[in-house]
């Protein structure tokens, strides 16, 4: 399916949103557990996603793509979770929603947000140790964040320490790359999760897989200026000639006096 029909599935989708309860807008039963309802939810973002679309600007393709997304996150929000989702389903029998319940749930969303909005500027300017503060405080609140889990783990790696070899815990390492990489089907348009992905190759001295990486960030954002300058640096280095191996003192030693004879 091309991004048209895309576009054009998430428009037919918008105008059927009216009068739909969470349930029916995800397209799971009353009796669905946490994990069904997470395949569902991710199962829409896959194809509906608001990163699919990031390149639309039409008002109001624009206003589908957002109120979508929007709909989706709060329909996720509200029964993703056992506790939410029996109250969510007295409320649609009927029974009165606890205010101080509303009130906390709102809180707890703000609160997560927050502290992922931070942790992305944080790790802009390489400092991990506090944005992994920040992101641990978003998971604990939203465990059920993929961004936030995605972004700890990066981050994670960016802090880790290295050897006198400069090497990382190679156990670590495996965790974190397959993690993130897992993590690339549920966020299949996500250009930093695979920039994340140049890095942490590029560092483990993979060019291979770091240019195989940085092309499909910059496939799904071809302005990711890390993904552009990366790829370039890599590049450039595959192109200089091998150095020849330095001369030993012995060596010279013996090559002045195999001249003199």
């Amino acid at each position: 399916m091309d991004t048209n029909e895309k576009l054009e599935a998430l428009k037919k989708f918008y105008s059927e949103i009216a009068g739909k309860n969470h349930f029916e807008l995800l397209g799971v039963t009353q009796d669905a557990d946490d994990a069904a309802i997470r395949s569902a939810y991710f199962g829409l973002m896959k194809k509906y996603g608001a990163d699919y679309f990031h390149h639309v600007t039409a008002t109001d393709d624009r206003k589908a793509i957002d109120e979508v997304n929007r709909q989706l996150r709060l329909a996720y929000d509200a029964i993703g979770k056992k506790s939410k989702r029996e109250a969510y389903i007295a409320s649609l029998n009927g029974e009165p929603e606890s205010p101080a319940d509303k009130a906390i749930d709102i809180a707890e969303v703000f609160q997560a947000e927050q502290a992922l909005s931070q942790a992305r500027i944080l790790m802009e300017r390489g400092e991990f140790a506090v944005a992994i503060k920040k992101l641990e405080k978003a998971r604990k609140i939203d465990g059920s964040s993929l961004e936030t889990k995605v972004r700890l783990f990066y981050a994670q790696f960016m802090n880790m320490t290295v050897d006198e070899n400069n090497k990382r815990n190679p156990i670590a390492v495996k965790e974190i790359r397959e993690t993130l990489e897992g993590a690339c089907d549920e966020l299949p348009n996500a250009a930093y999760l695979r920039t994340y992905l140049g890095d942490i190759e590029n560092l483990e001295g993979n060019a291979e897989a770091a240019t195989k990486w940085y092309k499909q960030a910059l496939k799904l954002d071809p302005d990711n200026l890390t993904a552009k300058r990366q790829l370039m640096l890599l590049e450039e280095r595959q192109k200089k000639p091998a150095q020849p191996a330095a001369t030993s003192f012995l060596d010279k030693i013996k090559a002045l006096f195999n001249k003199k004879l």
